[in-house]
């Protein structure tokens, strides 16, 4: 019989063997149901209040990408950690277009798993309380003024709500705010979350601290919020609609400027549009100027639109967008940044 007071974890596997190892790991604190194919275990998310999904790739029936996709429509509060021996680039970047929490190679050890469940509980927590307020938020939506205050006020009193000393920093906060706010526009969801995962390539690739890493992914997720209230229309802006879009750095920096975020993070999320040859905003700064932050940004933001697609622009496939991030170099974007990114992306 379901204890209701515990939460309920559905494991999504077609093989009996990692069904059963993940059960015995979970049962002695969660209420467990599994499944063997995705049309199966969409039937227990609609009959079951699921609080966290465990889910393999690669599954007869339906793939587990369509199974994640289906999952995020009906419910995007449940957190889904990828299990799976079969991963690829590809595979990743659609799990984080869909803010799946962790993704993980097999084999697992116990230890990975136990942590990475229970902080995906506190994640779900999270999310839950910031949809709620958000909800509030966006009855004011017709009034950007009005929104932008709502969220202001909210972040200067984020301790009502998230205590930094659960976990590191507000990293996981950000990520819930920023994932909420881009849920409701189907045209940038996922953004921050993609922005972010090509940020720490770089990251990777240059060496830096875990610390330092961990701050560029703060500010890589809330490189766009001060776009909150902004009216995007499918196609071009016209003159004025981009000279009010141009503002969205600063903005920004100031709507966080209340939070416990260094310097640099601010500064990445005020910088992230400069360019190399000085003819970028909101500052005009040149070269070396531009803090390290802000340039490793505008590539991971510039390689996003690109394969992506903007509202009114097809899309590139990889060699397509490096090549415009190569061609670009020197004169929008830090040519050893794109060197960088690009040895990185090429070995996922």
């Amino acid at each position: 019989m379901e204890q209701k007071s515990r939460p309920n974890v559905l494991i999504v596997d077609d093989e009996l063997g990692p069904r059963e190892s993940l059960g015995m790991i979970l049962k002695p604190s969660f209420n467990i149901y599994t499944s063997e194919d995705g049309k199966q275990a969409l039937q227990i998310i609609r009959n079951k209040s699921v609080d966290i999904v465990t889910l393999d790739l690669k599954m007869p029936i339906m793939s587990g990408e369509e199974v994640l996709k289906l999952i995020k429509e009906y419910d995007p509060t449940i957190e889904v950690v990828i299990i799976t021996g079969y991963g690829t680039l590809k595979s990743a970047v659609e799990a984080i277009k869909y803010n799946v929490f962790d993704y993980i190679l097999k084999p697992f050890n116990v230890s990975d798993i136990l942590s990475t469940v229970k902080r995906c509980l506190e994640r779900r927590e999270m999310s839950l309380r910031v949809k709620n307020f958000l909800t509030e938020v966006e009855k004011e939506r017709k009034s950007p003024i009005k929104m932008y205050k709502h969220i202001s006020h909210f972040l200067n009193n984020v301790d009502e709500f998230y205590h930094p000393a659960k976990s590191e920093g507000y990293l996981e906060f950000v990520k819930v705010l920023v994932s909420t706010l881009e849920s409701n526009d189907p045209h940038v969801k996922g953004h921050s979350e993609r922005v972010n995962y090509y940020a720490t390539l770089m990251a990777e690739g240059l060496g830096l601290s875990q610390a330092d890493t961990r701050d560029l992914q703060t500010s890589a997720y809330l490189h766009d919020i001060g776009k909150v209230g902004m009216s995007i229309k499918n196609g071009s802006l016209d003159e004025n609609e981009g000279a009010e879009m141009k503002k969205h750095p600063r903005k920004g920096a100031q709507l966080v400027s209340t939070l416990k975020l260094s310097k640099e993070v601010i500064a990445g999320i005020e910088y992230h549009h400069e360019r190399m040859d000085g003819e970028g905003y909101p500052a005009g700064m040149r070269g070396d100027e531009i803090p390290l932050f802000a340039r490793i940004i505008a590539i991971a933001d510039r390689y996003n639109n690109l394969t992506v697609g903007k509202l009114h622009k097809p899309t590139m496939n990889k060699n397509e967008a490096l090549l415009d991030l190569k061609r670009n170099a020197g004169s929008q974007f830090d040519t050893e940044l794109v060197d960088i990114f690009e040895k990185e992306l090429r070995k996922k």
